[in-house]
């Protein structure tokens, strides 16, 4: 009876294993797709790439967004910046893109990764500068943006 119950218990996790893998890889492709498409928008426009990973669930990721859509702020980012806003859920989506830029996410969320207009890495959040954006005041976030 019991190795019965491993054999169902197997094939059930084999059958979930495969129904999942492709929505998994087509996920990853997507955002791969999109933060390609994003690259090439900066590139094209000379502005630098923002790649801001957060969460709807997360307190310090809705305040930095409040700070970033404050009209003063979404003037300097709309000349200088394309953003493109990246969601980890539960850190366990779009860990693909998260681990092809380093793993910013490392050190909390919401977390940055700018690039310049050549596709380089400026500057990475890893050390999860932003973690605490609920405190922080929108001169803080100008004085990070105006530093890149």
């Amino acid at each position: 009876m019991e190795h019965r119950f491993q054999s169902i218990l197997s094939l059930l996790f084999l059958s979930i294993s495969l129904f999942l893998t492709p929505y998994c890889s087509k996920q990853r492709d997507i955002i791969l797709a999109q933060f390609e498409e994003s690259l090439q928008t900066a590139k094209t426009e000379n502005r630098k790439l923002i790649v801001l990973f957060g969460a709807d669930w997360c307190p310090d990721c809705r305040a930095l967004d409040g700070i970033l859509n404050e009209p003063e702020t979404k003037t300097i980012l709309d000349a200088d910046f394309v953003v493109m806003k990246v969601d980890v859920g539960r850190f366990d989506k779009n860990l693909s893109l998260n681990e092809k830029l380093g793993n910013p996410i490392q050190n909390g969320i919401p977390s940055l990764v700018v690039f310049s207009p050549k596709g380089e890495i400026i500057t990475s959040t890893k050390g999860g500068e932003f973690s605490n954006a609920s405190k922080m005041t929108k001169e803080q976030v100008l004085a990070y943006l105006y530093k890149l």
